[in-house]
C-alpha cells in the first residue's frame, strides 16, 4: 500500500495537514508516538491558556464587591489545583476527540508508534514499513535543556505536581515565560523570573516589551538576568538581594524536535532548512511548523501546512511574506501584527504612530478592562497601515481585524470610515484610525 502523504507528528501542523489532505483526496497516515494534537493541546497553548483562565477568574472574583457584588468572603478565596487541571484536562480531550474524528471523516488514518525515516519514499513505524510519495515532518520543538539547575521542570510535565509551589522560579525567555509568572501571582505565589536575556520578548515592538517590563514591577514579579545573578542553594543572588525559590520551570528557547532518519536533511541552527514551499534539501520531504525555525506559533505552524498541501498538489504559495499574529496570553493580553516601530525605522519609510487609551474607551470602563491602548503605525503618504499593537483584555481576538485591514492594504482611513457597534472595545480602532 502507498501513501500520497505521510506526516509524522499531530500537532498544530501535523493534524491540520492531514485534515486538509484528506479533504483534497489525498490517501495519508499520520503517525505520533505520544500525543494526538501534539504539545500545543496537550501540555502548551491550550493547557496554560485554560490555567491562566482560571487565575484570572479568580481576579476578577476578588473584585467583585467593586462590583456590586456582596457575600463573598474574600479571605476564604483559595486556588483549587486539581481542579483547574480537572477543567483543563477535560478541554484536551473534548479537542483531541475533535481531531480524531475529523481525521476519521476524512479517511486519514492514524498510528500511535515512533517513526523512522527509512528514506525518501518508505516510513517504519509500529515494526511496518510504509511507502509514500511525500513525507511531511511536523515534529515540533521543545525548550531547551539547561544545566543551571539539578531540579528543573519542564512544561510538559507541569499538570502532573501534586500541589502548585509557592515561590516558582521561571527560567528561560518569551511569552510562555511571562504568562506563567503572571499565572502564579494571579493565584497568589511569589514568583520570581530569572531571564536568560532582555528583551523577555525579542519579537515584540518595543512599546509592548516596555509596557510588560513595566507591568512585571507593577505586580511585584522580580525580573532578573541570568548575567548578573549567582545561583546557590534555592536561592538566586542578584545585586546583592536574595530571591528564594522553591521550584523552577524551564521555558528556555526552544530546540527541534527531530525524527529519526537515515537520510540526511540539511538543517540551520538545529532546524530543518525549508523554502519557501516548506520543501527540506531532500525532494518529496517536506518539514512545517517548530521543527523547520520559520515560526514558533500554532497559527503559524497551521498555515504552513496548509501551504504544504497545496505545494504537494502543484499550488506555490504567494511569493510575498505572510501577515501573522503574534498573541501573548498575559494580563492584560498582547498582541501584535506587522512591522513592529524599528523594522519601519531600519526600512526607511516615513511614517506616523496613532495611539488611543482604553481609558476613552466606554465598554471598557463598563467592565472595568481599561488598562491598555492600541497603536496603529502607517507610511504617511496614502496612510497605509504598516503594524498594529494592542494592550487589552482579549487583544488577542482584537488583532484579527488588523490582520484583515493589512492582508487587504487597508489604510486609516478605512478605519476611521468602518462604523464598530458602540460600545465596544473595537472602537478603538475606528477612534485611532481618525488622524490628521
Amino acid at each position: 500500500m502507498t501513501y500520497d502523504l505521510i506526516i509524522i507528528g499531530s500537532g498544530p501542523a501535523g493534524y491540520v495537514a492531514a485534515i486538509r489532505a484528506g479533504q483534497t483526496g489525498l490517501k495519508t497516515l499520520i503517525i505520533d508516538k505520544k500525543y494526538v494534537g501534539g504539545m500545543c493541546l496537550n501540555w502548551g497553548c491550550i493547557p496554560t491558556k485554560t490555567y491562566l483562565e482560571s487565575a484570572k477568574m479568580m481576579k476578577k472574583v476578588r473584585s467583585a464587591p467593586e462590583f456590586g457584588i456582596a457575600g463573598i468572603d474574600l479571605e476564604a478565596l483559595s486556588f483549587d489545583w486539581p481542579q483547574a487541571v480537572k477543567r483543563t484536562d477535560a478541554v484536551v480531550a473534548k479537542l483531541t476527540r475533535g481531531i480524531e474524528f475529523l481525521w476519521k471523516k476524512n479517511g486519514v488514518e492514524f498510528i500511535k508508534a515512533e517513526a523512522r525515516i527509512l528514506s525518501p519514499t518508505k516510513v517504519q513505524a509500529d515494526k511496518r514499513v510504509f511507502e509514500t510519495k511525500n513525507i511531511l515532518i511536523a515534529t515540533g520543538s521543545r525548550p531547551a535543556p539547561q544545566n543551571l539547575f539539578k531540579d528543573c521542570l519542564d512544561l510538559e510535565d507541569f499538570s502532573s505536581l501534586p500541589e502548585l509551589p509557592q515561590a516558582p522560579l521561571i527560567y528561560g525567555q518569551g511569552g510562555n515565560m511571562v504568562e506563567l509568572a503572571q499565572f502564579f501571582s494571579l493565584i497568589g505565589s511569589k514568583p520570581v523570573i530569572l531571564a536568560n536575556r532582555l528583551p523577555l520578548m525579542p519579537y515584540l515592538d518595543e512599546a509592548l516589551e516596555s509596557f510588560i517590563q513595566k507591568k512585571l514591577k507593577k505586580d511585584k514579579i522580580p525580573v532578573l538576568l541570568e548575567a548578573e545573578s549567582e545561583i546557590k542553594d534555592g536561592m538566586i543572588i542578584h545585586k546583592g538581594k536574595e530571591y528564594p525559590f522553591d521550584k523552577v520551570l524551564n521555558v528556555s528557547f526552544r530546540k527541534a524536535v527531530l525524527p529519526a532518519m537515515d537520510i540526511e536533511l540539511e538543517l540551520e541552527n538545529g532546524f530543518i532548512k525549508t523554502d519557501h514551499s516548506h520543501k527540506s534539501s531532500v525532494q518529496g520531504i517536506y518539514a512545517a511548523g517548530d521543527v523547520s525555525g520559520r515560526a514558533f506559533l500554532a497559527h503559524v505552524s497551521s498555515a504552513q501546512a496548509m501551504e504544504v498541501i497545496e505545494a504537494i498538489q502543484g499550488i506555490e504559495p504567494p511569493a510575498e511574506e505572510r501577515q501573522y499574529p503574534i498573541n501573548v496570553y498575559t494580563d492584560p493580553e498582547l498582541a501584535q501584527i506587522g512591522l513592529t516601530e524599528s523594522q519601519i525605522k531600519d526600512k526607511g519609510v516615513d511614517y506616523k504612530v496613532s495611539q488611543y487609551p482604553l481609558t476613552a474607551n466606554g465598554k471598557a470602563l463598563a467592565e472595568g478592562t481599561s488598562e491598555g491602548y492600541i497603536r496603529v503605525l502607517y507610511e504617511t503618504k496614502y496612510h497605509e497601515v504598516l503594524g498594529v499593537q494592542i494592550v487589552s483584555e482579549h487583544a488577542t481576538d482584537l488583532i484579527s481585524e488588523a490582520g484583515i485591514l493589512m492582508e487587504l492594504e487597508g489604510t486609516t482611513y478605512d478605519l476611521a470610515r468602518t462604523i464598530h457597534a458602540h460600545p465596544t472595545i473595537s472602537e478603538i480602532y475606528m477612534d485611532a484610525g481618525k488622524v490628521e
